[in-house]
């Protein structure tokens, strides 16, 4: 069975491909869309719900960049 990721793994996750896709050359659009579609994010009232928001915005930059390559 799969564990459930805590929080601070989330967040951890989070700064770790923000870091890497904010440098990244076949990234740079679609993370600009990213950082507005997380403006949103903050008026949910869960952080893991915030968290999870952030993760799955960042899984499609992470395709995005793996299929460009």
């Amino acid at each position: 069975m799969a564990s459930i990721p805590t929080a601070a793994v989330l967040m951890s996750t989070i700064v770790r491909l923000e870091q890497s896709y904010r440098r990244d050359d076949n990234a740079t659009a679609l993370f600009a869309i990213y950082e507005k579609l997380c403006e949103p994010f903050e008026d949910l009232t869960e952080e893991r719900d915030i968290l999870l928001s952030k993760a799955a915005a960042l899984m499609v930059i992470k395709y995005w960049v793996e299929q460009a390559a």
